[in-house]
């Protein structure tokens, strides 16, 4: 199976998400903000959620560098759903 078809049947084979898009997991916010890196996209994204009345932000950013923006998008969404996955609300814990 390729990388394409992976992404494929993880995202049931609709469209990439586009930047600006909010997209929901879990009662978080995701917002994909790819970064522009000179012909490669650099993972990125802004993760929201209101906790006692106050939306708390975190700014996911990855190093990973990927040649497509399309691909870019999806990986993000994957990397940050795992993140939010693994440390729900601790995302927005000081470092």
């Amino acid at each position: 199976m390729g990388l394409g078809s992976f992404f494929k049947s993880m995202f049931g084979g609709e469209k990439a998400p586009e930047p600006e898009d909010i997209i929901e997991h879990k009662g978080f916010q995701i917002i994909l903000k790819p970064r522009n890196l000179g012909g490669n996209y650099g993972v990125g994204a802004i993760i929201r959620k209101e906790i006692d009345g106050e939306v708390r932000e975190h700014q996911f950013i990855r190093a990973d560098q990927i040649p497509s923006k399309e691909q870019c998008n999806e990986i993000t969404l994957m990397k940050v759903k795992t993140a939010i996955d693994q440390l729900g609300d601790d995302l927005f814990q000081p470092q």
